[in-house]
């Protein structure tokens, strides 16, 4: 125990320390409640600037012009949209394009955009922080927006986030889409595929360059005079299934219309627009606001097809518009014309040889039942190109008239019966057909009723035959009628291929009608023959150019002819013929033997020459092969023809020369002396069956010249039995400049002088080839 004295003073010492101790308590508390009022303070004013920040945040995001858009971290809910994101889905607020967009999968694009991969495409940049890649959202019913897109991990309201934004590239991917399609589509024009595969490549590409459209392609059947719709993408399928064609007609839609006029058509309300009356049902189901029809011509203004753009809403182009449509046109164009060429490729070889078969059948048609020989020929040509009916007419010249001589249909007198008589006046023909041309007649023209033969009123196509002589003598003609509306246009060329040949079988059969007319008198077959050798050197003498005196300008190229046979008919022959790509085929020769036998075969050669010259396209190893081919069928007689043929380049003076046994062409110069072309030669033509045709190169420069002859140039003999000789020939062709334009005629001028007092002893041909400087 404690001593009372010591109780008091430690007591007080005790309150004293008590009272020490609670007056820093208080002044602790009074501390800390200072501290709390001032944090209180700052962290209200934190969460002012907070969300000032984030107030001011969201409206700079707000003002930004890309795609903003905020997500959780860990799960795809959306915690902040800015206005050009709610602008593009649609919606008023965050929660609503959560609810009608990022949560439901039936709003979005189909795959590869769908909403699944969306979500892949936020779980790789929550694991990888950034992913980027180009989107397509849905912007619309059928309407969606391309945006280059990049998520990347942030904070946002305090809580870890990730911000996605987006770039409108939807022009600029629009652009690249229909760069992609424009380059396949031009490329598929040259890589073997399909015309259906272009069409459908050009429709999605003229739909992809002009949103809200449809493109709607129409081919032209020739035929039927009529415009076939093609199916492509889904609106042209269903167009097709409604309208499978239109009459290419005015007034027949805007198709038919601009079919007809060969200019564009626009219908800015085609339900209310006369052109598409009938059609309403149509256009409202397929919901058609407007229509741009194009017509598609070829090179020489023919038409191949319709390109119609549908709009959903009423438009006119503008200027981007047209330029998009004019490329699609030009495409479709190339397509058609590759597709044609495509076909004929293929068809060529078969036609080439059917056409060569024909022809030699025509040209081997017997005189005795020409009529029903020649029927079997055209029957065979009506089959192979399923047309409705051929006749053949030709000229009698003794009653100047021309009649009936072959027909496909029933025998001619049966048809007579309920048509004026089979015949018609030559003059009335030349003056209804002036041109040589093929032509359709209608039942608008005079003589339509005489030659056509069904009970339709369809077209007729006149076919007319005339000489290759410089007056054109009319020897005849073909009516062709075909089996729906029009012949095709290659059909017509192959008949007017068979249509030449024909006319070398009229002539002979008029040459051998004229020949196997003899009198019951010796004097009167003598007059009588006279006079038909004087018809068949006329005949003969029509089938070269000029009648034998041609004279010829041909851009920078001037061609001169003479031919004299020695007799009524001989066998020497020359012929000028134009090519394409600016070039022609010249050729002289010489047939064997002499009188109408030499003809005949100088006709068939002729006629042969100018066949392949086209059908070959100026190939004169094809063309060689194939004349050798056809003179040596049936040559039971072994006659054979000497031909030197040149092929030249009138811009560049280039030439390719072929010589069969022939005399060998002398070259002239301006600066040069002249001299006789020393190349290789081969056989002459209708000997051997199979040869091998070799081609010489050769130039003809400018103010030089090519001279081809016959051998009756230089074994003409004078009264002494003299030849005239190559050195003569050559002597005349190294004369000064000054006699350049009158060569022929000083060669011409020096035979005869040499020859004076002599009988002529072989046909003489004189070709001259200038290129002037």
């Amino acid at each position: 125990m404690l001593p009372d004295a010591l109780v008091l003073p430690l007591l007080g010492l005790v309150l004293a320390i008590a009272a020490l101790v609670l007056l820093v308590h208080l002044r602790f508390r009074k501390r800390e409640a200072e501290r709390y009022q001032s944090l209180a303070s700052r962290l209200q004013e934190f969460r002012r600037q907070y969300n000032s920040s984030l107030e001011d945040s969201r409206a700079l995001l707000n003002k930004l012009p890309d795609v903003v858009l905020i997500f959780e971290r860990q799960w795809p809910k959306l915690l902040f949209a800015n206005r050009q994101a709610l602008e593009l889905f649609g919606c008023s607020s965050e929660q609503e394009l959560m609810d009608n967009v990022f949560s439901q999968p039936d709003a979005w694009l189909p795959a590869p955009n769908s909403l699944l991969d969306f979500e892949d495409f936020l779980s790789g940049a929550r694991d990888l922080g950034v992913e980027r890649r180009e989107w397509r959202f849905s912007s619309g019913p059928d309407q969606s927006l391309w945006m280059d897109c990049e998520i990347t991990l942030t904070v946002f309201a305090g809580e870890p986030a990730m911000i996605f934004s987006g770039v409108n590239i939807h022009h600029r991917k629009l652009q690249s889409i229909a760069d992609n399609l424009r380059q396949r589509a031009l490329f598929s024009v040259n890589d073997g595929s399909s015309l259906h595969a272009i069409i459908e490549r050009v429709s999605k590409l003229l739909e992809a360059q002009i949103p809200g459209t449809h493109c709607v392609i129409s081919l032209y059947d020739e035929q039927k005079d009529s415009l076939i719709t093609q199916e492509g993408g889904g609106f042209a399928t269903a167009f097709c299934s409604e309208v499978p064609s239109v009459s290419a007609r005015y007034g027949a839609t805007s198709i038919g219309s601009a079919a007809q006029t060969r200019q564009s058509v626009i219908c800015e309300s085609p339900i209310d627009d006369l052109q598409w009356q009938g059609y309403g049902d149509v256009l409202r189901s397929l919901k058609v606001a407007s229509a741009w029809s194009e017509p598609v011509l070829g090179e020489a203004g023919d038409l191949q097809a319709v390109i119609t753009l549908f709009s959903e809403v009423p438009k006119l182009p503008d200027n981007e518009m047209i330029g998009h449509f004019s490329f699609a046109v030009s495409l479709i164009g190339l397509a058609i014309e590759r597709e044609q060429w495509r076909r004929e490729l293929e068809a060529s070889s078969e036609n080439e040889r059917y056409v060569r078969e024909v022809s030699v059948s025509i040209v081997n048609v017997p005189s005795e039942g020409f009529s029903a020989g020649l029927t079997n020929v055209i029957q065979g040509v009506q089959s192979k190109y399923d047309l409705g009916s051929i006749e053949v007419w030709r000229v009698d010249s003794e009653r100047n008239l021309i009649v009936p001589v072959a027909s496909t249909d029933s025998e001619i007198d049966e048809r007579a019966e309920g048509r004026e008589q089979l015949s018609i006046a030559r003059e009335r023909f030349s003056d209804l057909f002036p041109s040589q041309e093929p032509k359709y007649v209608t039942p608008q023209d005079d003589l339509y009723g005489l030659l056509k033969t069904h009970k339709k009123s369809k077209p007729v196509l006149i076919v007319p035959l005339h000489s290759d002589s410089l007056k054109g003598y009319l020897l005849g003609f073909l009516v062709v009628e075909s089996k729906f509306q029009y012949v095709e246009k290659s059909t017509i060329e192959h008949l007017s291929v068979i249509g030449s040949v024909m006319k070398t079988s009229l002539i002979n059969q008029r040459l051998v009608e004229h020949l196997a007319d003899t009198a019951d008198t010796e004097r009167r077959a003598r007059k009588k023959l006279e006079s038909e050798l004087a018809v068949a050197k006329s005949i003969q003498m029509s089938m070269v150019p000029g009648s034998g005196s041609y004279v010829k300008e041909l851009r920078n190229w001037r061609i001169e002819s003479w031919l004299q046979p020695a007799s009524a008919v001989g066998g020497d022959l020359y012929e000028v013929i134009p090519l394409s790509r600016g070039r022609f085929l010249a050729a002289v020769g010489d047939v064997s033997d002499k009188g109408v036998p030499a003809a005949l075969f100088m006709a068939k050669t002729i006629s042969l020459l100018n066949f392949l010259a086209h059908n070959k396209d100026g190939d004169l190893k094809d063309i060689t092969a194939a004349l050798n081919q056809e003179l040596c069928r049936g040559n039971e007689a072994c006659m054979f023809v000497t031909l030197v043929m040149v092929l030249v380049d009138k811009e560049t003076g280039s030439a390719e020369m072929i010589n069969a046994g022939h005399t060998m062409p002398m070259q002239r110069f301006s600066d040069q002396l002249p001299n006789l072309w020393s190349g290789e030669t081969i056989a002459p033509l209708g000997l051997y069956e199979n040869i091998e045709p070799v081609t010489e190169r050769l130039e003809i420069p400018a103010g030089g010249s090519l001279v081809l002859y016959s051998d009756g140039v230089t074994e003409a003999f004078d009264a002494a039995g003299e030849e005239f000789g190559e050195q003569r020939l050559l002597s005349l062709g190294g004369r000064p400049r000054s006699y350049e334009e009158c060569f022929l005629t000083n060669i011409r001028e020096r035979l005869v002088e040499y020859t004076a007092g002599a009988e002529q002893s072989d046909d003489i041909t004189i070709m001259i080839l200038s290129r002037q400087g």
